[in-house]
């Protein structure tokens, strides 16, 4: 069936493309041109379609009569005709016309979205715009249905969502790629690439966004100094400068940053906790402080042998020294208070080949250590005490190699082959010392290497209409500990053209995501005299396999359906013990989250004053877990997300913009988190030949964006509220400096490190 459905699938693309008459159109100087007009008639004068020439001057009639005639009209250009035979028009060159015209403005907008291989592509600095946008990290937040939860970026439709650099992972983790980009000036970005299933030489599988920077192909000189202040409970704020100098042949960068961070988090917390058929009111108000340096360092050196041919490396380097975190519990069951210091370190190198042949080899190293001490004291409302003191610490060594070569056949045919192999050792322990009371503490020391070879092989076709279509298979072996699996991977994906305003696009991927190695361990974090971490062993990674469909008008205008269902999901969910007065925060594999449903993206622009973009986003989600402590649970709910985001452009130099979201109920396992809104206010004003600029901004000026949530699920009771200090305003100052150009030259996964 499946073997039917797939020939079914190549003879109606292959049809499409019979049908079809193709071209180019191009000048004098064999450059290609926009928006010319070509008509198609028969021989004999009889009107029978019309077309307008792309971007790139391609063009797309779709009929074809034995023979033809093409009319082809610009503005700028003589009118040409040409007669022919098949489906190839061939280059169609025009002659430009011997006159100016005067007192003539032409305006157009730029597409919202171009699709170039099954790639959703956006230009960073024109989709930032006017927002009040200050780095590569914000201007990702405003790409269509992405969003940031927590420093979290997610894509609506999609499971996890990966970020990359230049096309290759890295060993980095989420959070530290997360500090780079928030390091990395817009105007260093070429582009940025949405793929809900990520072609295999990525490295990577699920939805990914790639961050494409710019090579050097001219001389330049250029910076930028950035200060930023936040006030969020505390007040705290950073300064941060780029430097990038480039020749056609080499390009050196260096980035630096400083960061003062103070956050401050308050919990209330009312447990109604049922402990041997009595019930016992716990009530308790957490007050989590945060206060470090952060220090952040980047150079990069790329060197251009050709067009073709480039190498670059580069470092990365994170520093948090000193960091201290205090918790402090208060309530009728305890009083505690729990002082933990932290010293965070990491470096990061990676080099790539790119030559000109279709090879593509490199390498990536990262190395992290986590040293940290931590005392706890609580009293409790009986009378008994407890307390602790522990040192513990991480270091991980990840390394991480490549090689992907890519053939292009006859046809538009594309064949690509590659491998990876990742290798990473953790070591972590915990000691504890001077424990008193009721109180369970047990030292901990591990050595975890895991081990990951991959290999793959796919298959690709571009038509000249537009139509392409993707499949591979990556073959993986994985191993960490005792833990040993072998797993395929298929990615297929198909983007059909219809016409150049009517594009479809379907994609099937698979991915895998591994817990964090802090996670993995047999150890028990304490966060006060009542709340606890556990450890989860032998915690499975999660499997994902992920349907969408999208459909894009006219360039802007996305519809896109979604199915997701992941198996062996995991996310920490909190359990009142039966055995003593205890709430535990454990990982749990389930058996599966299932999602699916529909989301809308509409663009829309006033005149000159006004560019807004509405999102909406519909969803069921299916949760079960039969082996949660002994509550098992099986549960769905549908939810809703909007989100509305308006730009209003004052003048040339003054934007505000104003964004809502708006979240209905979810679940999350026995949690039922209640809707949250947040509305966010701010302005931008560029000034000095937009050498200068100043930006303010107002998130979650009602203090909603944070929810309730809450637990009434098989005799377990718990009410979590923490809606205290999500408000926080913030003022940054830019200023970008040299632009010189000689006119006559052509031109670390933190999410698995920490505790």
């Amino acid at each position: 069936m499946k073997v039917g459905i797939g020939i079914l699938l190549l003879f109606f693309v292959a049809s499409i493309q019979a049908q079809y008459i193709t071209g180019k159109v191009t000048d004098s100087q064999e450059q290609p041109v926009d928006g010319a007009t070509i008509v198609l008639q028969t021989i004999d004068s009889i009107y029978i379609n019309a077309s307008i020439s792309n971007p790139d001057g391609t063009f797309i009639l779709n009929n074809q009569p034995e023979e033809y005639r093409l009319i082809v009209q610009h503005l700028l250009y003589k009118t040409k005709q040409i007669t022919g035979k098949g489906k190839e028009a061939g280059i169609i060159c025009l002659e430009s016309k011997d006159y100016a015209l005067n007192e003539v403005v032409v305006k157009s907008e730029r597409p919202f979205v171009k699709v170039e291989n099954g790639r959703l592509g956006y230009d960073l600095s024109v989709l930032a715009g006017d927002r009040v946008v200050n780095n590569a990290y914000e201007a990702l937040t405003k790409l269509p249905g992405v969003q940031e939860s927590k420093g979290e970026l997610t894509l609506a439709g999609a499971g996890s969502l990966t970020v990359i650099l230049n096309g290759k992972p890295t060993t980095m983790d989420a959070g530290q790629l997360e500090t780079l980009l928030r390091n990395t000036p817009v105007n260093r970005v070429e582009k940025a690439e949405v793929m809900y299933s990520a072609p295999p030489e990525y490295h990577v599988r699920g939805a990914v966004i790639n961050v494409v920077l710019k090579r050097s192909d001219d001389y330049s000189f250029q910076g930028e100094v950035n200060a930023d202040y936040t006030n969020q409970y505390f007040n705290y704020g950073g300064m941060n400068g780029n430097l990038r100098l480039s020749t056609p042949k080499m390009a050196f960068d260096i980035m630096y940053g400083a960061n003062d961070v103070k956050k401050m988090e308050y919990i209330d917390l009312y447990s109604r906790h049922t402990l041997k058929n009595q019930v016992y009111d716990i009530c308790q108000n957490e007050q989590l402080r945060r206060k470090y340096w952060n220090h952040n360092i980047r150079t990069a050196f790329e060197y251009n042998f050709n067009d073709k041919n480039n190498i670059n490396i580069a470092y990365t380097g994170s520093y948090t020294p000193d960091q201290r975190n205090n918790s402090r519990t208060t309530g009728n069951f305890q009083t505690a208070n729990v002082d933990k210091y932290v010293d965070i370190r990491m470096h990061n190198v990676t080099l790539q080949y790119h030559s000109g042949f279709g090879l593509e080899i490199g390498g990536d190293y990262t190395h992290y250590t986590s040293d940290n001490n931590q005392t706890l004291d609580a009293d409790f409302q009986d009378g008994s005490q407890s307390s602790f003191s522990m040192i513990g610490g991480q270091k991980i060594d990840r390394y991480s190699v490549f090689a992907d070569q890519n053939h292009q056949l006859a046809k538009g045919w594309n064949l690509g082959y590659g491998a990876s192999y990742r290798f990473a050792k953790d070591i972590d322990f915990q000691i504890y010392d001077q424990v008193t009371g009721n109180i369970h503490t047990e030292n901990t020391n591990s050595n975890l290497k895991e081990q990951a070879a991959d290999f793959y092989v796919s298959l690709g076709k571009s038509y000249d209409t537009g139509t392409s279509l993707s499949v591979s298979a990556t073959g993986e072996y994985y191993t960490i500990g005792n833990y040993h699996k072998w797993a395929v991977y298929p990615q297929a994906s198909l983007t059909w053209l219809i016409t150049p305003k009517h594009m479809f696009q379907l994609s099937l991927s698979t991915d895998k995501t591994y817990p964090s190695y802090w996670h993995m361990q047999s150890s028990v974090s304490y966060l006060n005299g009542y709340s606890e971490l556990w450890g989860t062993p032998g915690l499975k990674p999660m499997t994902t396999y992920n349907l969408n469909g999208s459909y894009i008008l006219k360039q802007k205008y996305i519809f896109n359906l979604f199915f997701m269902h992941t198996l062996d999901y995991f996310i920490q969910t909190p359990y009142q013990s039966t055995d003593r007065l205890a709430l535990i925060y454990k990982n749990t594999n389930w058996n599966y989250m299932q999602l699916w449903g529909a989301n809308i993206i509409v663009p829309y622009k006033a005149g000159d004053w006004l560019d807004s973009r509405l999102t909406l986003t519909g969803m069921q989600m299916h949760q079960r877990c039969d082996d949660f402590f002994d509550i098992p649970f099986n549960r769905k709910k549908w939810m809703f997300i909007g989100s509305l985001d308006n730009t209003f452009k004052v003048n040339k130099n003054l934007a505000f913009e104003l964004i809502g979201d708006v979240q209905t109920p979810v679940i999350q396992g026995t949690f039922d988190i209640e809707s949250i809104f947040n509305l966010t206010a701010g302005m931008k004003w560029n000034f000095l030949n937009d050498k200068l600029s100043l930006s303010a901004r107002c998130s979650d000026i009602f203090n909603t964006g944070m929810p309730n949530t809450k637990v009434r699920f098989k005799g377990q009771y718990l009410d979590m509220n923490s809606t205290f200090y999500s408000r926080a305003f913030t003022v940054h100052f830019s200023f970008r400096f040299g632009g010189y150009k000689k006119k006559e030259i052509k031109k670390v996964d933190t999410s698995r490190f920490g505790f």
